[in-house]
């Protein structure tokens, strides 16, 4: 069955996401790659492609199979904010939506993320550890809570 999270874990989580905007940026996130290709690991397995559409934003697409919750196969769509601390690591929040489907359903999902992001220097590869909750629409439930590694190598600096 579908693991339910409570709307009043979310405000323990907010001040973390708010906290992330306040951070300043340095000069070097001039210097961040351009799109990269990758492998997603956690609950939802799958491929997982980001590009930066104009520092510091980025968007990030993920083919998924949750392996767990029903056998689900899920495109996900997400917005990411970008808080560089070094060109090696950075922090990010941002949301978009998942379509899912999986049991003979159809499911659409508003969905948070935030996270941190290293990036090895002099080598294509970049390294994510993220939390990204899930709200089911229709039924208007958190249902789904998610922390996940995610290894990309990068295609273009």
């Amino acid at each position: 069955m579908h693991q339910i999270w409570k709307p009043n874990s979310m405000k323990k989580f907010l001040p973390f996401i708010f906290l992330l905007f306040l951070i300043p940026q340095e000069g070097n996130s001039q210097k961040a790659y351009v799109d990269a290709i990758g492998i997603r690991a956690g609950n939802l397995a799958g491929i997982s492609y980001k590009r930066f559409v104009g520092l510091p934003h980025t968007i990030e697409g993920i083919l998924g199979y949750n392996y767990q919750n029903g056998r689900l196969v899920t495109l996900t769509g997400l917005y990411q904010y970008h808080i560089f601390l070094s060109y090696e690591l950075n922090f990010f929040a941002g949301a978009g939506l998942t379509l899912g489907t999986g049991n003979s359903e159809t499911r659409l999902l508003g969905e948070a993320m935030a996270g941190i992001e290293y990036t090895i220097p002099n080598v294509p590869l970049s390294f994510t550890m993220d939390y990204k909750p899930a709200f089911f629409i229709f039924n208007n439930e958190f249902f789904f809570n998610e922390f996940a590694l995610t290894v990309r190598y990068i295609l273009n600096q």
